[in-house]
């Protein structure tokens, strides 16, 4: 007997048999843990679900399904698998598959198209065992007969069997009936996709550790499509002495890439589709319109077909549009495609996009088709109508990088120096537009522009003002009229900073009438930013005159437009929130909190350097409404000293710098500090000059000096043409001069003069300089029901809330003061008597005043009382 040395044979599986077996995988799969959980939570529902996983190939489907499968194998439920093919496109061919996984003798043909499934149905409804059936590649089902059997499975099979198939595009099966019943869970590819994690994890597999840029480029170019990543891992590891190149071939796509598309998605399309995916593959996304435009009509259907076949097409709704973009490397294929297709091609298809897209009211969307545009005419005329509306639109930076990589030469035009100007400064940047104006001005003295003469001077003379508004420097002589130029956006912007150097000059009417104008082309023509900064130049435009309750009804309307257009952090806006709230502060209303923190917020330069978002006048008023809620006041007023100084060294706007002298001195009287608001005032008149507002604050000095004489000779020639004065100076300037008039003794001239002031603060309720000069509250008490018409006005001061705490707070008189700030040293009554030169029992009858008027009984209780009520 031979014995023979033939290892055995094994026995090679049916092609049935290998279908009903679960894949083996070739490789570890990518740990899918909430998938995994998913597909658990979908098999235990226990309710005859059905799962459908419909996504292109290489998504993972099938390796997702065969993980999960795999780890259930020894236990329940029971897992039937049947890998689709051409074989079971056939009724007869699938239910005997299916029947014989579960032992089921499969009856002879003849009955209805259903007989098969209901058999199944049957034996499955008899088991005890939770059972998952799933059909894999489903999409190859195309069989009317088969398909009507499979519907009448999913829709009665018993609570125990759950069903998933997995699929390219769902078969046509009536899936709204599994919907209404809440039976049935849909999965794409977006849920099927890698999170940047597991790019990482597959990457590393490969041994190619990514950065994190590095990682969020491949994310961006794959979408996580799993057999992308996988290929996309593979080609870095290949190349990594340079992997910036590598990724830059990625957008390509390489050929890995490309054969893999080609045989898994493109080779099945039709011709027509495929050119149809060519053009539209020039625009990153397009609408079905721009696709008509593209492909000469038509786009319905194949919009239509392509999502028939679960083509990877995502759809946005933007607006009224619906607008369709390709998975970046499947349009970098075809884009490809379209450049073989030859140059003229490509350009005439860029032309089409580019004036599409301009006509939509899209320009940044517009710019790279220009750009690709041979016709360097196009571009120069695209720039002249729509670069303004770009960076005005904040997407200076599209703009210009656009330019740096396909127009270079271009970008030292004049007209596009000046665009940057008005970039630099809706970015915040206001040292860069300083340097972009001197440059724009150099070039415009040498070179000629694309753009035409009446635009570049509009644009030039706008930007001046622009530049000098937000600086706050002082603006020279300039026209006040500029002709149309046809471009609502240029039109528009140079009407608004022409309106803001007539305010600035004094002009206030004038300027007003011209920004209710640009605010109502700014509003034709769609530009929210525009209109956003028309109502906040009428706001200022306003407080320029003190009309307090126009300040907060144009700034709220400014806030709400910004709101609207998600603008609430640009500089308009925030000085939008600073006038609402300096209009509430004059009204005598506190202001609220977070308005405060959005005045006060910073902005930060590309060079590093910081200041205020609001400018230096938004910040002054910042600090001055923090005061109303600090609990440091000294600490507050130092803070606002010094934005006012800064104010006033910025050589800014005397306008603008003038009447926010008088609240800080106010601030500085209230912690005792007369010296330091002298030094303020007189750094002022020497920069800004001897403005009315700086003289009304010499005479508070002088009030607060206990000088009447002084105080008045001040006062009379301002009050004698008090119609030149802002009302807030005017109103301050009689309660000043009433109370130096009432300390002289003479009554008749005290009350006049209060009757002037509540007759100018009345219109606009201006009662903050009542409640900011000491005198104010008592005068009003002593001549109530003296004032006439004014009588219900000066009794809503009397009862105002501020007026209550701050009666808390009695004032001390100068000696007290002088005591009051020696006792933070700790010296004693003795000590403290030899500094000033009084006797100990003077030096104790000013301690008992003290103590009394701030209701305490210790030193360390009155030093608390006095840092809590700002005396110190």
């Amino acid at each position: 007997m031979t014995t023979s040395h033939v290892p055995a044979l094994r026995r090679i599986p049916s092609a049935a048999e290998a279908a009903a077996e679960i894949p083996a995988l070739p490789f570890a799969p990518i740990p899918r843990t909430d998938l995994l959980a998913a597909v658990d939570t979908v098999s235990n529902a226990r309710n005859g679900g059905v799962l459908l996983i419909c996504a292109p190939a290489g998504t993972g489907k099938t390796v997702l399904l065969a993980d999960w499968a795999t780890r259930h194998t020894a236990g329940e439920p029971d897992v039937a698998w049947l890998t689709l093919t051409d074989e079971f496109d056939d009724a007869a061919a699938l239910w005997t598959a299916l029947h014989a996984r579960f032992g089921i003798a499969t009856a002879e043909h003849g009955g209805p198209p259903t007989m098969d499934a209901a058999a199944l149905v049957d034996a499955l409804a008899t088991r005890a065992t939770p059972t998952v059936v799933v059909l894999d590649d489903a999409h190859l089902l195309s069989d009317p007969v088969a398909l009507a059997g499979v519907e009448y499975f999913l829709h009665h099979a018993p609570p125990t069997v759950t069903t998933v198939l997995c699929a390219r595009f769902a078969p046509p099966i009536r899936w709204h009936i599994l919907d209404l019943q809440s039976r049935l869970t849909r999965w794409n590819r977006g849920d099927l996709a890698f999170t940047s994690d597991q790019i990482d994890a597959l990457c590393r597999d490969h041994g190619c550790e990514l950065t994190d840029a590095e990682l969020d480029t491949l994310a961006t170019l794959t979408h996580g499509w799993a057999a992308l990543v996988r290929i996309a891992a593979a080609h870095l590891a290949a190349r990594s002495d340079d992997r910036a190149v590598a990724l830059s071939i990625l957008t390509r796509p390489p050929r890995a890439v490309a054969e893999f598309l080609v045989g898994e998605l493109i080779d099945g399309l039709s011709p027509s589709l495929r050119q149809f995916l060519i053009y539209t593959s020039i625009p990153v996304s397009f609408t079905g319109q721009l696709a008509d435009e593209l492909v000469g009509g038509g786009a319905g259907h194949y919009l239509h077909e392509l999502d028939r076949i679960n083509f990877p097409l995502s759809a946005d709704s933007r607006g009224d549009d619906v607008w369709y973009a390709c998975h970046p490397m499947v349009r970098a294929y075809f884009l490809a495609e379209a450049q073989r297709l030859g140059p003229q091609l490509c350009a005439d298809l860029h032309g089409q996009s580019a004036r599409w897209l301009r006509s939509a009211d899209l320009p940044a969307t517009a710019l790279p088709h220009f750009l690709a545009d041979p016709d360097r005419e196009n571009l120069c005329e695209f720039l002249s109508d729509c670069a303004l509306r770009m960076v005005l639109d904040g997407a200076g930076d599209t703009l210009f990088d656009g330019l740096a990589q396909s127009a270079p030469t271009l970008l030292d035009d004049p007209f596009l120096w000046l665009v940057r100007v008005v970039d630099a400064l809706v970015r915040g940047s206001t040292a860069a537009a300083v340097a972009c104006l001197d440059t724009a001005t150099a070039r415009r003295a040498t070179k000629a522009s694309f753009a035409s003469d009446e635009r570049v001077e509009a644009l030039a003379l706008a930007a001046t003002i622009d530049v000098a508004a937000t600086t706050g420097t002082e603006l020279g002589e300039f026209r006040d009229e500029i002709a149309p130029t046809g471009n609502p956006d240029l039109d528009a912007y140079a009407a608004i900073q022409v309106a803001t150097g007539l305010v600035a000059r004094g002009a206030v009417a004038r300027g007003e009438q011209l920004l209710h104008s640009s605010l109502a082309l700014a509003e034709h023509a769609g530009r929210p930013r525009l209109v956003l900064r028309a109502l906040t130049r009428l706001a200022l435009a306003a407080n320029a005159v003190d009309a307090a309750t126009a300040m907060r009804d144009r700034a709220a309307h400014a806030l709400t437009i910004a709101g609207a257009h998600r603008l609430l952090d640009a500089t308009d806006a925030v000085q939008a929130t600073a006038v609402a709230a300096y209009g509430a502060y004059l009204q005598g209303e506190t202001p609220d909190p977070a308005q405060v923190s959005a005045v006060l917020a910073e902005h930060v330069d590309h060079d590093g350097s910081s200041g205020p978002v609001a400018g230096w006048h938004g910040q002054v008023i910042g600090r001055l409404l923090d005061l109303e809620h600090t609990e440091e006041p000294s600490a507050a007023v130092e803070a606002l000293r010094r934005s006012l100084l800064m104010l006033v060294e910025h050589r800014t706007l005397p306008s603008a710098t003038g009447n926010l002298i008088l609240p800080v001195v106010w601030a500085l009287l209230r912690v005792h500090d007369p010296r330091t608001a002298q030094l303020l005032v007189e750094r002022a008149r020497g920069i800004v000059g001897d403005l009315p507002e700086i003289r009304m604050a010499d005479a508070a000095l002088n009030a607060a000096a206990d000088r009447p004489k002084a105080t008045c000779a001040i006062l009379e020639p301002l009050l004698h043409n008090a119609i030149d004065l802002r009302p807030v100076s005017a109103i301050t300037g009689w309660l000043l001069y009433s109370s130096a008039q009432h300390e002289a003794g003479a009554p008749a001239k005290a009350v006049v003069a209060l009757e002037s002031a509540l007759n100018a603060a009345a219109p606009q309720r201006l009662i903050r300089p009542f409640l900011d000069m000491p005198a104010a509250l008592p005068l009003l008490d002593s001549y109530a029901g003296r004032f006439g018409r004014s009588e219900r006005f000066a009794a809503i001061i009397r009862r105002h809330p501020a007026v209550h705490r701050r009666s808390a707070y009695p004032a001390l008189t100068r000696t007290e003061m002088i005591v009051l700030k020696q006792l933070p040293s700790g010296r004693t009554a003795q000590q403290i008597a030899a500094d000033l030169g009084v006797s100990v029992n003077t030096v104790k009858t000013h301690l008992r005043g003290i103590y009394g008027k701030l209701g305490s009984n210790s030193r360390v209780d009155a030093l608390e009382h006095a840092r809590r009520g700002g005396l110190l």
